[in-house]
């Protein structure tokens, strides 16, 4: 299923949320709640390019405490990070929150963060634990036993267009009858990416969000072309940003951002905003759309 304020035929924007490394700082919570209303889903990461941050469960229940909608929230889990006795219970206390979106991410290798002597765990795929929750959505978990009734959530996971359309067509149709009917891409950043995804959005059975990350600096740059899988390296537009220094680089990175979003904005199911945490920033990008 899709819940209802996913399957209307309306644009929708997403905003992800990096949790602090530390400590949750009061403005930290009350800036995000300031800007919310800009935005439909608030995606909360977990660990994001395996470096440790604070829980995303306890980002959600600052937000919830400060009168966020739960529904609103989607909360990331890793398959990097836990088995699925873990999983199912952290999964299980956020649908007790009222938390009705879950991502599953199979998380960035271990190698490529801050936490080299962590082991990764990988007890299951995405594939693997997107079919368990929704085992436990229909009322039994991943050993079989009965859960007191059916529960009602979405399964979201991730895609990267960095393939063919057969395939990708493939990848979407196997999610789909695992249970993930909504899904999240890789960023992109040409006309080219932006033709593809509203060629595969033209389905109601599932949604598409596509993902917009503004390059704002050299570092991030860098971590796009080395660290994050699935994306189109080889763009005019990455070719371009190589060239500017980091001012340079934030302004145009945004203008283009928002110009690629309002040219596609009719064709796409919407947009996952992921700027580096700054929700000001994200607001900038859409407060025209």
């Amino acid at each position: 299923m899709i819940n209802s304020n996913l399957n209307k035929n309306t644009f929708k924007t997403s905003f992800e949320i990096v949790p602090p490394k530390h400590y949750i700082n009061p403005n930290y919570i009350k800036k995000i709640v300031r800007y919310h209303k800009s935005f439909d889903f608030l995606d909360i990461t977990c660990c994001p390019l395996a470096n440790l941050r604070i829980s995303p469960i306890s980002i959600a229940h600052k937000l919830i405490l400060e009168g966020i909608n739960p529904k609103k929230l989607i909360i990331n889990f890793s398959t990097r990070d836990k088995n699925t006795l873990s999983l199912q219970s952290e999964i299980l206390g956020c649908i007790s929150m009222n938390i009705k979106k879950i991502l599953i991410v199979k998380g960035d290798k271990i190698k490529n963060g801050d936490s080299l002597k962590s082991k990764e765990v990988y007890e299951v795929g995405t594939n693997e634990l997107i079919k368990i929750l929704d085992k436990i959505r229909n009322g039994n978990d991943y050993s079989g036993n009965k859960i007191q009734k059916k529960l009602d959530f979405d399964i979201i996971s991730t895609i990267d267009i960095n393939k063919d359309f057969g395939e990708i067509k493939k990848i979407i149709n196997n999610r789909l009858k695992k249970g993930s009917n909504v899904f999240i891409t890789q960023p992109v950043y040409s006309h080219e990416n932006l033709d593809f995804i509203s060629q595969i959005s033209r389905k109601k059975n599932y949604k598409i969000l596509c993902g917009i990350l503004p390059i704002t600096n050299k570092k991030i740059l860098k971590n796009i072309v080395n660290k994050i899988a699935g994306i189109p390296i080889d763009s005019k537009h990455l070719n371009k940003l190589k060239k500017l220094d980091d001012y340079e680089m934030e302004q145009y990175s945004i203008e283009h951002s928002s110009r690629l979003i309002k040219e596609y904005k009719s064709n796409l199911d919407g947009i996952h905003l992921m700027t580096s945490g700054d929700i000001k920033r994200a607001n900038k990008i859409i407060k025209d759309l």
